[in-house]
């Protein structure tokens, strides 16, 4: 069975008790179904590391579900981290802290850094480089907009913005890496990529991959992930799993991951 993964991304949403019932409520499962496939938390089962899952909650409940997720077949992740360990950085949390916080996981690069605080390819590499020194793996997120994509670019921005990456964390670092391809133009959206689409992409992101540090790399699909559409991603030989968004505050992530182990 192929490894397959399966990330949470709560974004600015879920903190508070919201985040601390929905924890619950993914701890316990939803029906039999669940509970079988994902497992009692007191057992360790066989799958938990052929299909992780991953939760990345804001910073203010991140303690709290790496408590209530200890010793589950849940991993946590965080949403972003500094690639400094420490400093004069204000409203900055650095990976450091997060491990200290029982993370293992933390999402680099998406979309919406890139957007909102204009992250860089090389200060996305910056920040993997700095989660692996600090026993984090890092998911990187790269994907095109529209109008990149409606001028036939997508290729060019996708090995564009590995390339930058690389350039600050190294070949061999990279090796260490899940790769997260999300399609701006589909996240938050509705309008998924065909599964198709993705394979057609993912397969050129990790032949790029190949051939910088000689390693075929995981590559997630995220963008309108849901539970509806899920299996169709996974069942795909270049889909290694999915990145999560809206879908990952019910049960539906249930779902969804469900939809992974069966693969």
């Amino acid at each position: 069975m192929k490894k397959t993964y399966v990330i949470g991304n709560w974004k600015m949403t879920a903190s508070g008790s919201e985040g601390i019932n929905l924890a619950r409520l993914l701890r316990s499962g939803s029906s039999s179904e669940a509970l079988d496939l994902l497992g009692d938390d007191n057992i360790e089962y066989d799958n938990r590391d052929l299909v992780p899952i991953v939760i990345c909650p804001p910073f203010p409940v991140l303690s709290e579900v790496a408590r209530l997720f200890h010793g589950t077949r849940f991993y946590v992740g965080a949403q972003d981290c500094h690639y400094h360990d420490k400093g004069a950085f204000t409203g900055d949390v650095s990976p450091a802290m997060l491990a200290e916080l029982g993370c293992t996981w933390v999402i680099v690069g998406h979309s919406e850094r890139r957007r909102y605080h204009s992250e860089t390819n090389q200060v996305i590499g910056k920040k993997a480089a700095a989660a692996l020194r600090n026993g984090l793996t890092p998911i990187v997120c790269i994907g095109e907009n529209q109008d990149e994509r409606r001028q036939g670019r997508t290729e060019a921005v996708l090995i564009e913005q590995i390339d930058g990456i690389v350039s600050e964390l190294g070949p061999e670092s990279l090796q260490k890496c899940v790769i997260a391809y999300e399609p701006v133009w589909a996240i938050g959206t509705g309008n998924a990529a065909t599964s198709d689409q993705a394979t057609s992409v993912h397969s050129t992101v990790k032949q790029h991959c190949l051939i910088i540090c000689g390693k075929q790399l995981p590559v997630l699909y995220g963008g309108s992930v849901t539970s509806d559409n899920a299996r169709d991603f996974i069942s795909m030989a270049d889909i290694d799993g999915v990145l999560v968004g809206g879908a990952s505050l019910s049960s539906d992530f249930l779902s969804i991951a469900i939809a992974a182990g069966a693969r």
